[in-house]
């Protein structure tokens, strides 16, 4: 009798043993954490490379046809981008927006021009990156909101050439002190909103000294978003705030939180 007892006193805790295993959440190293889930968006593989433009100005992706459709959507976070088409779509990528790209380009003082618009200077390791010219967007896809926890960030051939040297158009060399070139990330930014719910900066020149390669850039403060705004605040500007230098950077390995 006293066997049956125990046997019976076993399986029930056996059962409650694998009922509570099922409910609980997912621990890393035993300590009680829980496991946070995350994507990164690499921008590598088939699909990210059939929307790289070729050439990088003027070609029919951001250009031509394709400026009527282009934009990409990350699968697996549900992170998409495209063209800004601030003035209508005429004009594709000139009107700002995130393009994808694959160009590396060190020749600072040769290829300051956007005909170089969609190379960086340095590689980070990756074949595939994504290039931003100002003012455009990145969202998540029917409204979500996720934490973006970081993305790493470089100018380009172009800006960083521009800011260093000048051009022709009549942007100068960021040179001395005073000088400056800011990327502004700004969460949800909407027309109720329009100042957003939070900002992060990141210094592209100042005071003669530029970011010349990648940089990994923390967002994760400002907690779950739909959507980040890019701009460029500088002070070669006009008196009605133009930038006159050119702004674009790129940015790769965006790593969103899942849960």
């Amino acid at each position: 009798m006293k066997k049956f007892f125990y046997l019976a006193i076993a399986l029930c805790m056996g059962f409650a043993v694998t009922s509570c295993e099922e409910d609980a959440p997912e621990i890393e190293g035993g300590n009680g954490t829980p496991v946070e889930k995350t994507e990164t968006v690499t921008f590598e593989g088939d699909y990210w490379n059939a929307l790289i433009d070729n050439p990088q100005y003027n070609g029919n992706l951001l250009y031509g046809e394709g400026k009527d459709t282009y934009a990409w959507s990350d699968a697996a976070t549900g992170l998409q981008g495209g063209l800004t088409r601030a003035w209508g779509g005429n004009y594709g990528y000139a009107e700002g927006g995130t393009a994808i790209s694959n160009y590396i380009d060190d020749d600072l003082a040769g290829h300051n021009s956007y005909m170089y618009q969609l190379a960086v200077p340095r590689t980070n390791g990756s074949e595939n990156f994504a290039v931003v010219y100002c003012t455009a967007k990145i969202e998540f896809k029917e409204g979500a909101k996720r934490v973006i926890k970081s993305m790493d960030v470089s100018p380009t051939t172009y800006q960083l050439g521009v800011t260093m040297n000048g051009n022709t158009s009549g942007a100068k060399a960021l040179m001395e002190e005073g000088d400056y070139l800011t990327l502004v990330m700004t969460a949800d930014v909407t027309e109720e909103n329009p100042e957003g719910t939070g900002k992060v900066e990141v210094d592209m020149a100042r005071d003669g000294k530029f970011m010349s390669t990648w940089k990994h850039v923390d967002l994760s403060a400002l907690g779950a978003v739909n959507s980040l705004t890019f701009t460029m605040k500088g002070s070669d500007a006009t008196a009605t705030g133009y930038v006159k230098t050119p702004a674009y950077f790129a940015f790769d390995n965006v790593v969103v939180k899942m849960d």
